[in-house]
């Protein structure tokens, strides 16, 4: 379906850039290019203003995509009206979710190194990488993280039967609080535990670290064990949500109408 649309390929990568662009230029507003990298290293100890947005705005993108692709994934089968046959399959429903969860991670690869290298171009970003085994895991962990909050999705948005509504709902706030275009130490502190409690916080932070700043695996040890965390408890409770969505289904007859 995306493929048969070939504008729809360029589109999808230059569209994040006016948000990129706007993240970027809104700072410029405040003083000089200089004088606010300046500031923002010395306050938050990231030196560069363009890969500082621009990396958090890649990880929001992929956390979209797997919101979009993945959570939204059930409720789709919903809407076209195969669920009932999906469910039918001897297959593992968990295998389902997390098989969407791995192709939404491939489909949207080349995207995002089609932003992030478009992007670098446009804005420029100061690259620091002292380990790329640190960048690699930190990678990993994260789409680790990221795809367990899509299986979740999927469970609870096919329990409120607002897929749709749910998730449009979600964008704003989630840009907003994990800090895409701003480090979370900004925020005031009532407003920080919010973001804490969010794993795209942790991957923004921790891929900023090892590209920005040079950080290795000892020093990025606090976050990268909050992805697990959060991948082992979001899998757990999509498992379950799971579970209840189909027990109720055969007790009603139907997941269609469910």
């Amino acid at each position: 379906m995306f493929f048969s649309y070939r504008i729809s390929v360029l589109v999808t990568i230059l569209w994040p850039i006016p948000i990129l662009a706007l993240n970027i230029y809104q700072y410029l507003g405040l003083g000089p290019p200089e004088t606010l990298a300046g500031v923002i290293g010395k306050e938050y100890g990231i030196v560069s203003l363009s890969g500082m947005v621009i990396i958090g705005t890649i990880i929001y993108l992929l956390y979209n995509r797997l919101l979009w692709g993945t959570g939204a994934s059930m409720q789709s089968e919903r809407w076209m009206g195969t669920i009932d046959v999906l469910f039918l399959t001897p297959a593992s429903r968990m295998s389902i979710l997390l098989g969407n969860g791995v192709s939404s991670l491939i489909e949207g690869s080349w995207w995002i190194c089609g932003v992030f290298i478009l992007s670098w171009f446009l804005f420029g970003i100061g690259i620091t990488i002292v380990s790329l085994p640190a960048l690699i895991i930190t990678l990993i962990s994260t789409m680790l993280a990221l795809i367990s909050l899509g299986v979740f999705f999927a469970s609870f948005f096919i329990l409120t039967r607002a897929a749709e509504q749910v998730a449009i709902s979600l964008q704003a706030p989630i840009r907003y609080f994990a800090g895409v275009a701003f480090p979370v130490s900004a925020l005031p502190q009532f407003l920080q535990f919010i973001s804490y409690i969010l794993p795209i916080t942790y991957g923004i932070q921790a891929l900023r670290k090892t590209v920005l700043t040079g950080a290795t695996l000892p020093n990025l040890l606090g976050e990268l064990s909050l992805l697990y965390l959060f991948a082992g408890v979001l899998l757990f409770l999509g498992y379950c949500m799971l579970r209840i969505m189909e027990n109720k289904a055969k007790k009603d007859g139907s997941l269609y109408q469910y």
